[in-house]
């Protein structure tokens, strides 16, 4: 008789953690890091290549699935790099490839919000156009 209780309760343990992962343990705005990087492929290099302009390293990490809306160490994303040093080539693909245009960083401020501030009417117009609200 004792063992049925063990054995229902392992069971009932093992259902509960499954559906605790199948309902999404995790917060919805921590973004999924894919499990293996290297000196080339890593959230800081796809940022900074979203910064520099490089649209082929930054197709390179979209294609490798890194999410768009990865962050550094201060809530900015690629995106929000991307319209700092007004690059309208990188902008216009993160957006096509699903970047958030309402994403803040840790100091409140969203790609939209950082075009308008430094007057860049291409960049309000794109990011508007991709459902930018601030």
């Amino acid at each position: 008789m004792k063992k049925r209780y063990i054995f229902l309760g392992v069971f009932l343990f093992i259902i509960g953690v499954f559906f605790y992962q199948l309902t999404g343990s995790t917060a919805k705005d921590v973004p999924n890091f894919n499990s293996v990087y290297d000196e080339s492929f890593n959230p800081k290099e796809f940022i900074k290549s979203a910064r520099n302009g490089d649209p082929n390293k930054v197709k390179f990490h979209i294609e490798k699935n890194i999410d768009p809306n990865v962050t550094d160490s201060d809530g900015r994303t690629a995106l929000l790099g991307a319209v700092i040093e007004k690059q309208y080539e990188v902008v216009d693909y993160l957006l096509l490839s699903k970047a958030d245009p309402n994403k803040k960083d840790n100091y409140e401020q969203s790609p939209l919000k950082t075009a308008m501030e430094i007057n860049d009417k291409k960049l309000i117009e794109m990011l508007q156009r991709n459902g930018a609200i601030e």
